[in-house]
């Protein structure tokens, strides 16, 4: 989970670098209110896959789409 929570923090920083504090402030509130990793993979989920593209540089979107990916793939890792 280490690694997912370094490219959480990539974006975060990725979108308030682009003026997108409200979509950081969504995805921070998605990591750090849910109390299990179950709970936390849906949230960020939901979070990241709500994220508009529009008006983002290639890179956030590249990362976005990378962490959906990484997300995806721990979703159906789990027990």
């Amino acid at each position: 989970m280490e690694a997912l929570y370094d490219r959480v923090l990539d974006l975060l920083r990725r979108l308030r670098a682009a003026g997108r504090a409200e979509d950081a402030d969504a995805l921070l509130a998605a990591l750090t209110q849910a109390c299990n990793q179950r709970e936390i993979l849906s949230e960020l989920r939901y979070s990241v896959g709500d994220l508009v593209d529009e008006g983002l540089e290639p890179d956030v979107i590249q990362a976005k789409q990378e962490l959906l990916a990484e997300l995806e793939l721990r979703w159906q890792e789990l027990p």
